[in-house]
């Protein structure tokens, strides 16, 4: 169960090292009514990875799989998702892509008119990038194949969605400190990240995809 929470955590980290909500955060904190939105979002975020994960560790445990087979297939698993990890990284170092740029452009233009709704509908969307779901269903088949009792499996299913959306939590946690004080550093990180995530998010997003895979090499 150990191994099972280490892979666990590098998977969140993984989910968390990514510009799109860190900078729709960032966005929405800096936007006139950042209240109307923030906790909308913070929700729909943590909601989305809750429940996308939850699913699948309910669905992988009607898998046809031996009990003895067991670590071979969490092994299997993690390797599958530790290469996924390292092409996607090597894809963000090869490929300049505006697709993130105007995504949060599109973002940015609705903020002024969104509802509250409107905000955890997107925090619930962003769950539903190519990524952010290969890495819940990759921590959802984790949990599932495990079979832990029903509160153990609810905590980690909860820490995993705490970790992949700190991008989005730490940010709303700093400025509910402080509004005021927040607004010079989170219009110095959102600078930062607009320059510099992308590469930031390759680098991390490949060291993880290579220990995964390397751990779990060796347990096969």
């Amino acid at each position: 169960m150990l191994s099972t929470f280490a892979s666990l955590v590098l998977f969140a980290l993984a989910g968390a090292m990514s510009t799109v909500p860190a900078s729709a955060t960032i966005m929405i904190l800096l936007s006139p009514d950042p209240r109307r939105g923030a906790l909308p979002f913070l929700i729909g975020s943590l909601a989305g990875s809750v429940v996308v994960v939850g699913l699948s560790a309910v669905g992988l445990q009607f898998l046809p799989y031996r009990p003895r087979l067991k670590d071979e297939l969490l092994a299997s698993i993690a390797l599958v998702a530790g290469i996924a990890l390292v092409g996607y990284s090597l894809f963000l170092f090869l490929h300049k892509s505006r697709s993130e740029g105007t995504m949060l452009g599109r973002i940015e233009s609705r903020f002024r008119s969104a509802r509250p709704w409107e905000f955890l509908a997107l925090g619930l969307g962003l769950n539903l990038r190519p990524k952010a779901i290969l890495l819940a269903v990759t921590a959802g088949a984790l949990i599932g194949i495990q079979e832990p009792p029903p509160l153990q499996g609810t905590l980690l299913v909860l820490a995993y969605a705490a970790v992949a959306q700190s991008a989005v939590v730490v940010p709303i946690a700093v400025w509910l400190r402080s509004p005021e004080r927040a607004q010079r550093p989170l219009t110095a990180l959102y600078n930062w990240l607009q320059r510099n995530g992308r590469r930031i998010a390759a680098i991390g997003t490949l060291t993880i995809g290579l220990v995964v895979a390397g751990y779990s090499l060796y347990l096969l």
